[in-house]
């Protein structure tokens, strides 16, 4: 019997390389989902993780970030000594974690300071000069031990290296751009949430130490006065720390819930 084959009039055949529209925005979906999902796991697991680490485990891998810049800073010891005081003060309480802290100076004359692994601290030479009140320097400093008390910078470190080591694996040489801008955009926002924990932490930390808040402010103030009407609501969403006057009246409010905590006392 001889075969005849019947036309084909449907077929679910795609290898002509055309997917029509509804197909194109599933996928795409289907795609940014499963890329969500990763990034959003990556930061879990490396949270549980970093907040397992130990002071010691943590001193020992990375002091060497700061063991140069405070040897460094030894030569400018009387410069440093007011910030020394009040650092040795906002230590020694109990809400902070026992870490091996250093505080160092970095020649810059922007006001500015820093965190770093393992218990390094680092404030800028024009910190020093600009920000003349006890109070006002010590917001700074507990907020960068407020960064300590979370383990940010660990945080992020590993965030990075997982997320990158595995792209790097999964795509090699394939053209990221796109996904990085997304990754970077969603890094800002996790580190300004990360400024608002230390910024309540730093106040509720000069608040147990002084038994006040009176100059707290100082440099939120001044960083504002600086940047005047160039925070633009827009460029937050770009940024890695929060808009200035937001985080002075978020800090003026917990000031008054502090100040009502000692009236009820």
């Amino acid at each position: 019997m001889k075969f005849v084959p019947k036309r084909l009039r449907h077929t679910a055949d795609v290898s002509r390389g055309t997917t029509s529209l509804k197909g194109w925005i599933q996928n795409a979906v289907s795609g940014l989902l499963t890329i969500v999902l990763i990034y959003v796991g990556i930061g879990l697991v490396t949270n549980i993780v970093v907040s397992n680490i130990s002071e010691d485990t943590e001193a020992r891998w990375f002091s060497w970030t700061f063991q140069a810049l405070a040897l460094a800073s030894e030569d400018n010891d009387e410069r440093l000594q007011p910030a020394q005081e009040i650092f040795a003060r906002l230590i020694e309480h109990s809400d902070v974690r026992p870490l091996p802290y250093e505080l160092f100076l970095i020649d810059l004359p922007a006001p500015n300071a820093l965190a770093l692994p393992g218990g390094g601290v680092g404030i800028t030479s024009g910190l020093l000069e600009e920000v003349g009140s006890e109070t006002g320097l010590a917001m700074v400093l507990a907020h960068e031990l407020g960064h300590h008390e979370d383990r940010h910078s660990l945080k992020r470190i590993g965030r990075t290296l997982v997320w990158n080591t595995l792209i790097g694996v999964a795509l090699g040489n394939v053209d990221l751009s796109a996904l990085e801008m997304g990754i970077r955009l969603s890094e800002t926002g996790y580190g300004r949430n990360q400024e608002r924990d230390a910024d309540e932490f730093g106040m509720r930390l000069v608040h147990e130490v002084y038994g006040h808040t009176r100059g707290a402010l100082e440099f939120f103030e001044l960083v504002g006065a600086k940047s005047g009407q160039d925070e633009a609501r827009w460029t937050e969403f770009m940024s890695t720390h929060p808009l200035t006057a937001e985080r002075i009246s978020d800090l003026q409010a917990l000031q008054r819930e502090l100040n009502a905590g000692l009236l009820a006392d």
